[in-house]
């Protein structure tokens, strides 16, 4: 005779998350829940601004304090299909990723600069940035548009290939081509450029 097969347990529901809580009473105002809610989950949130910016750059703080406050902010929207801290957690990285791009696309002229040679060895004048930005523009005018277009939305802007690719239409590997050829060109462009700076002083 066979065994009865054993009835099996009810579901267990899942565990309510408690940070729900503390999010409502924070965004209604309550000084407490706020501290509580920061203090419970800021090493997390530290931690994953430090791997985007770097474990010792100076913005992760006020990363994390921005991305906080916008949780704060727009708690009230918070639809609870994810835990809060999944939510904060992506909230900060959303901070980290547009901090960073930004970094990036203000030190953007002076990467073309160093890539075209332009960089001085001395330290330079406090007006040479704008120098610099229009050399470097004066060298990029010897593109053809669709090179000069990948170039500065990829080298200068920071946008992956893919992001560039959903703004122009372009398929990836193109664009990759297109990389290709703008930076040969523009290598000897910046060559030519020197020489004749070169033959202007020597003149």
């Amino acid at each position: 005779m066979r065994d009865r097969a054993k009835p099996q347990p009810p579901p267990v529901a899942d565990a309510p998350d408690p940070d729900r809580e503390l999010l409502a009473r924070a965004v209604e105002g309550d000084e407490a829940a706020v501290r509580d809610l920061f203090r419970r989950h800021v090493e997390k949130l530290y931690r994953q601004a430090a791997r985007i910016l770097g474990a010792d750059d100076a913005d992760v703080e006020d990363v994390v304090q921005q991305a906080f406050l916008a949780a704060l902010a727009g708690g009230a929207n918070f639809d609870g299909r994810s835990s809060v801290v999944t939510w904060l957690f992506g909230i900060t990285t959303r901070r980290a990723l547009d901090a960073a791009r930004s970094r990036w696309r203000r030190q953007g002229w002076n990467r073309v600069a160093h890539g075209f040679g332009l960089i001085p060895q001395v330290t330079p004048r406090p007006d040479h940035g704008v120098e610099l930005r229009a050399e470097a523009e004066a060298i990029l005018a010897g593109l053809v548009p669709d090179l000069r277009l990948v170039f500065l939305l990829h080298d200068v802007e920071g946008y992956t290939f893919a992001e560039i690719s959903g703004m122009t239409g372009v398929g990836i590997s193109s664009l990759h081509a297109r990389l290709a050829s703008a930076r040969k060109k523009l290598d000897r462009l910046a060559a030519e450029r020197g020489q004749l700076t070169e033959r202007g002083e020597d003149d």
